[in-house]
Order: structure tokens, then sequence, then C-alpha cells
């Protein structure tokens, strides 16, 4: 009898659980597994353990992580059970992704400001962006530490030693949406395509819900999502299509993938230029700095991170900003996006936070506010009553992780830095003047480079791959340079944060643009004319802010592909200049994939810049750039 009502009683706790989408059983009752921690009880996020040789785990890319088998198991079976915690749970899923955005309610006992209630805490337009995101990532990141701890001691006593090894090490993962799938795959990770997997655990394999798939509501509480169709939704999605199903569309990965893949080239020279050429903090962090202080750079890391929200969510929940932290690809992106900040500031050790105001008002900071290095990052507790600033965050190893490409802990910085730059051109330079003059060159002087440089250089370059159609290997690289000079080219953007109600993108075209909707399926043939797109990643106009916000479009390999075809001679002003005024073009595209008239797109003001840049004698150092020079005013409101 005692039996039976122990077995009825672990049914009656896991049977709301195994009909929430198949949460995986480990055949014990779910409040064992974690006990509920109340409403009101402190959080406080600090430093996961060192390796017992004073090393630092490095957060992996999630295609690392997959190999190893350990590790990839308790990442799953941890985002599988942290997602099925009562959503009251202060640490729970829906809890830690609501404190970006909705449901708009205090978290660790930080009420709103006057003013602010229907913001959330994070920092967007805001030279804190960077380094808020740094203790709310660490937040999950000990969360599911802590989880995938319980995990790996409830495996067999054969499998258990290893299982705790694996999760010593673990560390949360990213995914780098700035690198081409490899041959026959994806650039979407297949890991985030099914919605239901076979998943291996301490109780053996089962059928479960894909944490990396979707979240699932449980319960909806439509009153928190104010936005339709969204409200009726009761899991995540991405690119929706409402047109078969609004209240319960399907989502279509496939279209993600696409979009983003089309993306890349201009992801990846947007990073180059970041790299290269952004040498003050403020305006490498935020895409309203830039204007408050009347700086020539135009671009930043928030804007290129924009990029990934609007065509990784295509309507779905990851495009809105106040619910786009519910997708599982929030978190696992924006450990990318910490990823190039950590890489910008090894190359920029002491450029830091200049005291400026926020562009957007948050749950605890409105809209003006001066802001600075010591300001709280709220509302995330290091200890009793003290909040995390900029300052303490400035460094991963802050809270316990880092990542390959910055890991000083076995190597000395400078040896660190040699190799960043080789991959920074490698990367992201696979199209600019410099990577392509690299990539021409024989491999003795890749060789000879490489021995000049040091241990950490002597290989050649990977696979330079690009989602484009071009030979870039033909161009007429040498005829771009003059004594180690060229000129490259850029589209600046500025805007209203609010000019749309919600997300927009501005398409630009060498030729006439296309006449139709905007699509997503991988090709380069509707783009013909397409340069790129600059995507203004904003929430609906309910914050009342007037802020500008800024972002661009790298130009230059596009008019090396018209240097190709004999339509430019070279890329000097004298002779860009005039071929611009006749063929450079612009579209907006609205959130529905409809036009929209330039002249209702409150402070719309595009201009093309050029910028002389030197080219490094060796692959040890980045270009230097000179300053911009304004050479086209193509719009202003």
């Amino acid at each position: 009898m005692d039996r039976l009502a122990l077995l009825l009683g672990i049914w009656f706790c896991l049977c709301p659980l195994l009909a929430l989408g198949q949460t995986y059983d480990y055949g014990l009752p779910f409040e064992e597994l974690a006990p509920r921690r109340s409403a009101d009880s402190q959080v406080i996020i600090g430093r996961l353990p060192l390796r017992e040789d004073g090393s630092v785990p490095l957060r992996l890319e999630i295609r690392q992580l997959h190999k190893k088998t350990e590790q990839w198991n308790l990442f799953i079976l941890a985002m599988n059970f942290l997602q099925a915690l009562d959503q009251d749970d202060p640490l729970s899923w829906y809890q830690i992704a609501g404190i970006h955005g909705v449901p708009f309610q205090p978290w660790n006992g930080v009420k709103a400001v006057p003013g602010a209630s229907e913001s959330g805490y994070c920092t967007h337009s805001s030279v804190l962006f960077p380094m808020w995101h740094r203790p709310y990532l660490a937040l999950i990141e000990q969360q599911l530490y802590f989880l995938v701890h319980k995990i790996a001691d409830l495996y067999p006593e054969s499998e258990r030693a290893s299982y705790r090894n694996a999760a010593r090490d673990f560390r949360l993962p990213y995914w780098d949406w700035a690198a081409p799938s490899s041959s026959g795959k994806t650039h979407l990770p297949e890991y985030f395509w099914d919605a239901q997997i076979n998943q291996s655990g301490p109780n053996g394999t089962q059928l479960i819900k894909n944490p990396l798939y979707s979240y699932e509501f449980h319960p909806l509480d439509s009153g928190v999502f104010p936005w339709t169709p969204l409200k009726w939704w009761n899991e995540t999605k991405r690119a929706p299509n409402i047109t078969q199903d609004v209240k319960n569309p399907a989502s279509n990965n496939q279209q993600v993938n696409d979009a983003l893949s089309e993306r890349l080239p201009e992801i990846q020279q947007r990073l180059f230029v970041l790299f290269s050429s952004y040498k003050d903090f403020n305006a490498f962090s935020n895409k309203v700095s830039a204007q408050a202080q009347n700086a020539s750079s135009w671009d930043s890391i928030e804007s290129v991170h924009d990029i990934i929200h609007i065509y990784g969510g295509l309507n779905g929940h990851l495009t809105y900003v106040p619910l786009s932290s519910f997708d599982p690809l929030f978190f696992l992106h924006h450990a990318m996006t910490d990823r190039l900040i950590a890489m910008w500031q090894a190359l920029n050790p002491k450029a830091w936070i200049s005291p400026t105001e926020s562009g957007e008002t948050s749950y605890t900071t409105l809209k003006g506010t001066l802001q600075s290095s010591s300001t709280a990052l709220t509302p995330f507790l290091i200890g009793d009553g003290q909040y995390w600033t900029s300052d303490l965050a400035r460094v991963p190893e802050a809270f316990g992780y880092s990542y390959a490409e910055v890991d000083v802990s076995s190597l000395p910085p400078q040896e660190v830095r040699l190799a960043l730059i080789q991959h920074i051109i490698e990367w992201y330079g696979q199209t600019s003047p410099v990577g392509l003059r690299a990539l021409a060159r024989t491999k003795q002087a890749l060789a000879a480079t490489a021995k000049m440089a040091g241990p950490l250089l002597r290989r050649p370059f990977g696979k330079w791959q690009t989602q484009d159609a071009v030979d870039w290997a033909e161009l007429p690289v040498e005829e771009t340079f003059k004594d180690d000079h060229y000129t490259e080219w850029v589209a600046n953007v500025q805007v209203n944060l609010e000019a749309l109600d919600g997300n927009f993108g501005i398409h630009f075209y060498l030729g006439e643009p296309v006449a139709e909707g905007i699509t997503w399926s991988a090709r380069r043939g509707r783009a013909a004319h397409e340069v790129g797109a600059v995507g203004i990643f904003a929430m609906n106009r309910t914050t009342g802010s007037e802020a500008k916000i800024s972002g661009t479009l790298p130009m230059t390999s596009a008019l090396m592909e018209r240097v190709a075809t004999g339509e430019l001679a070279d890329l000097s002003p004298d002779t860009v200049v005039p071929y611009l005024r006749h063929m450079l073009r612009f579209k907006v595209w609205g959130s529905n994939h409809a036009q929209v008239d330039p002249t209702s797109v409150d402070g719309l003001y595009i201009m093309i810049t050029s910028s002389d840049v030197s080219a490094p004698e060796e692959l040890v150092e980045l270009p230097a750039w000179g300053p911009p020079i304004q050479r086209l005013e193509l719009w202003k409101a």
C-alpha cells in the first residue's frame, strides 16, 4: 500500500509536467529535484567555479558542444527542466526571460521607477547595453550550471563520474550566427528545427519536447501579451505563417535559416568594420551614442545584433523586443554577441564607458538619465544589497567563463591578440580588400608572415567561405590599392527609434529595386541589385522615445564586384560618387513585408561616406581607417 501511494504521488507530481510537451521523466517527484523558491527570495549572481588548475572554462559554440556527448545531454536536459519549472518561480525560464521585457513586473524585489512600468529591465539604446547582458546571461548560466549538476548525480553509478566531470566544465553555449555553415549543413543549426527529440538521460532515452525549438507558456497569460496575434500563441514562434492559421501558426525555421543566410555577407562586413575602425566604447556599444555625441561612426554592436532579432524571428517572438527573450534562440544569440564584445575589448583594452544619457526608458531608468560604468545593472545582485555594475562586469572572467579567442589563462595576452587579429581577418574580412589581398597572396608569403608573427600564426588561413555566388579570388584586388591604401564605402542610416510601429528595414540596391515584397528564400538572384539592408529593431510606439538610432551598411564589396564586371574603373571618389548618384536606390520594408513610403518614416536620414584605409604590411594588425568623409546625401526627412 505504501509503495502504491508513493507511485501515485510520483505520478501526480509528474503528470502536469509530462503534459507540458513531454518533459523528461527522471522517475522522481519534480519538487524533489527542484525545490521551489519563494517569489520574495533574493537571487545572487556570483562567479562559477574555475578548474582545479585555476583556468577558466570556456563557452563553446553550440556545434562544438554537440560533439561533447555528456555535456550536450546535460545541456538539453537542463534546458528542458528549466522550461518546465512553475512560472511563478523566480528562477524559472518564464521569470528569467521576463526580466528582459514582459510581464513588466518586479524581479529580485527591484521596482519600476515612476513612468517606466511598461518597459523591461534591459538597457537598449544605452551605453550599458553590452555589460547589462553579462550578468543577465550569467544568471541563466548559473541556473543551468546548478541543474546540470543535479542531473549528473541522477545517472547510474557506471556513468555518474563522467557526467559529473562534464558538469564541472559546463558553460552556456553560443550560436555563431556570423559563421558560414559547413557543406551540407544549414545556417541555423539543425538542433533548433525539430519540435520533439529522442533524448538520452539518467532514466533512459525518451521522446521529449525540444527545448531549443520553442518555449511553451504554462499557462499563457494573454493579459501580459497585448499584441495580436501573439497573445493567442501558447508557445514561441519563428516565421509564423498566420495566413494559414492565425491562432496557432506553425514555425518555419527554413525561412529563418534562409533569411539569416542571405544577410550573412553584410553581417561579416559590418563586424569587420567594427573591429578594424571603432576604437571608442560608447560608439561601439549602442545605436544611440553616435548620434548623442555627433560621432562620425554610425554603426554599433547593438545594431548588428538587431539583425538576428529581426530575421531570426520574422514576426515571431524574437522579433518583438518585449517578447524576444522567451525564444530559446535569445540567450545563445546574446552569448554570441557577448563573445564579439569580449573580442573587441581584447583589441581595445583601455577603451571604456564615458558617462552619457540613456536613449530609451527601461524598467529602472528613464530616457535621458545619465549613465556611467558605475551605474547599477538592475536587477542583478552581486551580494546583499549590492548590484553588478559595468566596472564589476568588465571582463567575462568575473563570472567564471571565457571564450577561446580571448582566453588568457594559458597564453600571454599579446599572443592571444595576434591570433585574434588573424581570426577577424579570416572570418569577417573575407570580402574586404585586405582579406582578398591576403587570399590572393601565395602560401609562401603567408608562411613567412606566420613565421614573423609567432607560433600561433604558423598555419594558412582556413576555408574562406561566402554566401555570395561570386568568385572573390578572381576579383581585381590589387587594382583597388594605391601605396597600400584603398577606399572603403559605407551607407549610413539615421532614424527616430519609433519611426514606425515596430521593426522595419532600409534595403539598398545598385540598380532598380525589386518590385515585389520581401521573401525569404536563400538566393542572390532576386537580389542581383541588392547590396544589403539596415534593420531597425524597435518596440511598437509605446515608450514615447524620440531618440535617434543609427546603423550602417558597408558597400565596398558590392562596388568591387562592379569593378570586376567593368561597371566601375576603381573605388576612388571621382569614380564612385557619380556612379552612386546614378545607380544607388533604397526601399523601406515594414515588418509585414510591405513597402513603406520613406516620407512617412520619421527622422530618416541616409548619407554615403568614404574613408581612406591603410592596409597593414603584415597580417599582424587590422587596417587603419582615416576619418569618414560625407560624399552623398541620399535622403533627408
